[in-house]
Parts: structure tokens; C-alpha cells; sequence
């Protein structure tokens, strides 16, 4: 993850020519052990300690500039103050090290007693004695971010300016070190939020039985290796589950790789999964990884699997028992560990008995059945998801939207919803758009079986629009209900004295056939 370049160490060629072969050794062992290191704090420790060795030195640190405190700070420390260090600060420009910091040149103080300039604060907090010191400062371009300083040469011989220059060797490594281990912290932050945002748009919502079913099966199989079988209708929310179980899973850092098996021609469907080899197809122009590679050590989902050509069923069926791909255009066998989560809205025995799905096939991909089922058998979930798309889509759109009126859960409740979680969710979204206030009302909603049978509300007053709506709500849900009262008052959610009065109200009549 962090590079450090040896030739960094041989750059200054007049300086590498006054050291011996004691020095030599330390910077050939430094650049080794650089080479095989990751740990940031690990390398800038090896760093501290081959300077030591190499200037006879009693302790050593590097201090970064707190450019918004004004201030250097301690982030690494070698010698007997190194803990009591943690935490302390020298004021920027004062002292030897704040003053390489704020010229950005380097120092030598061979004697502290005799440099007015020498600032005594950090002494006095550790309890260390500082005699001499060697402070070169960390540059990037003209910018300097710190120092890197050694403290108190063993012997009496002074720091010289040949020193100084070996120590610049290690300021340049030190920036090195530093910029990269940032670089990657930045990288480590940036894919946790980009992780939070991904799992937000991923969240499965449940508080229908049917729902906790699904994601107790879900829970049961994520530890595991198994393969599983999502089956459900168009829009159900098969690929949540599928992404739930990864999210569970041992892999949950690993690649989730998704493929619409639907959307590929049987040929570029089968370089699509494995990859090509350089000229194996006319386009081939170049060698390329296939989804499994590429997911090598996570989990792929195949959707729409009753898609797949009985063909390609075969070279995946290998993939399942065997662990091993091979390009196309190629023999060479590439093995790869990858959890298969497939999904489909079709019936696979239906398909077999006509002779477009192979047998063995499915039972390989049906070890694990999940039913995801449609919205409208689970409309306990209505309410919650509506209001989870609303929240998404408010801060999407940074529109002040918070509410969702009643009369549109009822509308909701007793709409079928053949397009299912996916429809639910398209529909809020555009009433987000058409929304003007804090809140969600029934002339912001768009249904399909809505725009042939609702009342025309044009520029009606709102009492009055309501009441339209009311009227044509509460005779639909009647119709589907067959006119029995009980029935439609549970559906409505209100008491079936509360709902005759309001069919007197409103006026509400039954069709004569």
C-alpha cells in the first residue's frame, strides 16, 4: 500500500560517499524493510531508529505542522521521553524545530546551552536533557508540513554538514511515508462514506411477517458458503436480499458484483462472465477480466438466471462444482472462490419441463431458496417504506419534504402495486418532484390505474379536493372488497360504523350492473 523508492536512499551521491560501510548496511536494511512494510506508524518508527544508528543519536522525532493551531506536534518519537511526548506541541517559528519548520531550512546546534535560541518547554515537560540537535525540514514542493530532528549525539564528535545532508536522505523518505499513509487514510474514509451511502440505497425494510421471514432465511444462510436461489416478481427487492446477505457474509469486504443475465446477447454474455482472451471474438482487440475474476473473493449475483443460454448453463455449472473459469478463447483453466447468489422471476421447474433450463443446473443454484414476496401481500410495509423513500429522495433532491398525509397511505394500502417495492419507490420520488410543501398529498401521486378512473380535482379548494378523493377512494376499496363493509373498513383501517356513516356523507353508491 505505501512505496518507498530505494533510489531515494542513493540520491545525494556526495553524501553516500562519506559514509562507510556501517552506514551503508543501515540505509540497505532501511530501504529492505521499508520495501515489505505497510504499517505507516511502523515504517516512521524503522525510519527514527535507522537514524539513530546512523547518527550515534540518543533519541529522535517527527513533528507536523497544526497549520490551524499554529503549532508543531509530536507524531512519532524515539528515546527514553518518547510517551511523555504525546501530546505536546512547540509554538511554530519558535525553538530550533519551529524555526526549520518556518523557514524551511535546516539546523545544527551542537550546543543548546549556548543557542539563545533553543526553546526549553519540552524539556521541562519530560524531564529530557537536549544538548545538540540535527533538524532538517519535510517538504512538499515549497510547502513544509514538519521536521524530522535528532537528538544528542553518544560521542563528543559535533553534527556536521554531511550529516545534515544523510539526514535529508530520511526527511525524504520520512515525506515519503507521510504523504502516502494520508493519501491511503483519505482513500479508507472516502470508501467508508461512499460504503454508508451504497448501503443506505440498499436497505431492506421489514415489519410484515412475511418480510422477517425473508430476513431470518437471509440471516441463517450469510455466514455460510451456500449458494442461494432469490425467486420473486419484478421489483420485489430480490437484489436487496442478495446484498444483504453479502453485507452478513465473511466477503462483506470482498467485491459484489451484479449481472443482468438479461441484458447480454448469448455471446457477449458468456465474455461478459469469464472474460476474453486478445482476438477471440471480432472486437476483441485487447484481454479482459470476466465478472467472476473480477469477483474473485466476494460474491456474484446473477439476476434474470432463467435467462442464461443452456450453453453457458454448462460452463456454469463447472464453475459452481469446480471453482475454475476459462476465457473465451482460451483453455487455460482459472480458478476462482466466489459466492453465487442468483435470482429470477420466472418458474425454473416450469422452464426445465420445457426444455429451457437444465435440471442439474438449478438443483446446483437452488441449494438455498429465498421467496422474496410482492407488496401487495406484505402491505404492513407499505407505510415505512414510503417513508424511508421519502427521507432518501428529500435529501437527493434537498427538498424540505417530511410528511406523507394519511389520505396517501390509504391510497397506497389499497392500490395493488403490481410493479411492487420498485413502483413504490419511483412513485415517491416523482411526488418528492411535485411536492411544494412539507408534505406529501394525494394530487402529487401518480399511478397508473389512477390517471383512467380519478376524479378531475383541476383548481378545486382543498376541502373540496379531498373530499373527491375521499369519495373515489373508499368506492374502490368497496369494489375490491365486494361491498362488504367489515371487509373494506379492515383494509381502510377504520371502524365499520365510522365507514357507513361515511358512505351517507359522501354520497357513495353502488354500480348498478
Amino acid at each position: 500500500m505505501f512505496h518507498v523508492d530505494n533510489n531515494v536512499i542513493s540520491s545525494d551521491n556526495r553524501a553516500m560517499e562519506k559514509i562507510g560501510k556501517k552506514e551503508l548496511d543501515i540505509l540497505l536494511k532501511l530501504g529492505g524493510h521499508l520495501s515489505t512494510t505497510k504499517d505507516p506508524e511502523e515504517m516512521l518508527n524503522y525510519l527514527l531508529e535507522s537514524a539513530e544508528k546512523l547518527m550515534d543519536a540518543e533519541a529522535s522525532s517527527i513533528l507536523l505542522v497544526d497549520e490551524k493551531r499554529r503549532k508543531l506536534f509530536f507524531a512519532s518519537a524515539r528515546g527514553e521521553a518518547s510517551e511523555k511526548l504525546k501530546g505536546l506541541t512547540v509554538p511554530f517559528g519558535e525553538g530550533i524545530a519551529g524555526w526549520v519548520a518556518r523557514e524551511g531550512k535546516p539546523r545544527i546546534v551542537n550546543d543548546t546551552e549556548k543557542e539563545p535560541q533553543f526553546y526549553k518547554g519540552i524539556d521541562n515537560e519530560t524531564g529530557f536533557t537536549t544538548k545538540s540537535i540535527l533538524c532538517v525540514p519535510l517538504k512538499m514542493g515549497d510547502r513544509v508540513f514538519g521536521v524530522i530532528e535528532i537528538l544528542n549525539r553518544r560521542t563528543k564528535v559535533p553534527y556536521t554538514k554531511d550529516d545534515l545532508r544523510l539526514l535529508e536522505i530520511f526527511a525524504g523518505i520520512a515525506t515519503r511515508i507521510i504523504v502516502d499513509s494520508k493519501r491511503f487514510h483519505r482513500i479508507v474514509e472516502r470508501e467508508e462514506v461512499l460504503r454508508s451511502e451504497i448501503d443506505s440505497r440498499y436497505t431492506l425494510i421489514a415489519r410484515s411477517e412475511a418480510m422477517k421471514k425473508v430476513l431470518e432465511l437471509a440471516d441463517r444462510v450469510a455466514p455460510t458458503d451456500t449458494t442461494v436461489l432469490i425467486t420473486g416478481e419484478n421489483g420485489t427487492g430480490k437484489e436487496l436480499v442478495a446484498r444483504y446477505i453479502h453485507r452478513k457474509s465473511r466477503r462483506r469486504n470482498e467485491p459484489f458484483i451484479p449481472v443482468n443475465c438479461s441484458a447480454f446477447p448469448s455471446t457477449l454474455l458468456e465474455a461478459e462472465l469469464f472474460g476474453h482472451t486478445k482476438g477471440a471474438f471480432t472486437g476483441a482487440i485487447s484481454e479482459r477480466k470476466g465478472r467472476f475474476e473480477i469477483a474473485d473473493q466476494g460474491t456474484i449475483f446473477l439476476d434474470e438466471v432463467s435467462e442464461i443460454p443452456t450453453e453457458i448453463q454448462v460452463k456454469l455449472l463447472r464453475v459452481l462444482q469446480d471453482k475454475v473459469i476459462e476465457k473465451l478463447g482460451s483453455s487455460e483453466p482459472i480458478s476462482v472462490d466466489v459466492r453465487v447468489i442468483s435470482a429470477t422471476n420466472q418458474n425454473l421447474e416450469r422452464k426445465i419441463e420445457e426444455g429451457k433450463f437444465r435440471e442439474d443446473f438449478f438443483f446446483r443454484l437452488n441449494v438455498f431458496p429465498i421467496f422474496v414476496p410482492p407488496l401487495r401481500e406484505r402491505k404492513e410495509d407499505i407505510p415505512i417504506l414510503a417513508e424511508y423513500f421519502l427521507g432518501l429522495f428529500a435529501r437527493e433532491t434537498k427538498k424540505p419534504v417530511k410528511y406523507i398525509s394519511q389520505e396517501v397511505i390509504e391510497l397506497f394500502r389499497g392500490y395493488s402495486w403490481p410493479g411492487n417495492v420498485r413502483e413504490l419507490q419511483n412513485t415517491i420520488e416523482r411526488a418528492v418532484v411535485l411536492a411544494e410543501g412539507d408534505t406529501i398529498l394525494p394530487e402529487h401521486i401518480i399511478l397508473p390505474s389512477r390517471v383512467k378512473d380519478m376524479p378531475v380535482i383541476g383548481s378545486k379548494k382543498l376541502t373540496e379536493a379531498v373530499r373527491e378523493f375521499k369519495r373515489y377512494y373508499i368506492k374502490k376499496i368497496l369494489e375490491e372488497a365486494g361491498w362488504n363493509q367489515r371487509k373494506a373498513s379492515q383494509i381502510l383501517g377504520i371502524q365499520p360504523t365510522y365507514l357507513s356513516r361515511l358512505i351517507k356523507e359522501l354520497n357513495i353508491t353502488r354500480n348498478k350492473k
